[in-house]
């Protein structure tokens, strides 16, 4: 099965104050799946983005 799926990288702020980012998964127009990646996951993440538009900060 093969599935095309919105997602972006988001940041919130935790209940004790602290941000974190988070891989935001659209599964319908209403719900949606938040996955934590570990910081070097994330990293990766962004690199890939900027090489697919290196003009977005």
């Amino acid at each position: 099965m093969n599935a095309e799926l919105k997602a972006s990288i988001k940041e919130a702020t935790s209940q004790k104050g602290n941000t974190y980012k988070y891989l935001s998964i659209m599964l319908t127009d209403s719900l949606e799946k938040r996955v934590f990646l570990t910081q070097a996951e994330l990293e990766l993440l962004e690199l890939k983005a900027k090489e697919v538009n290196p003009f977005k900060k």
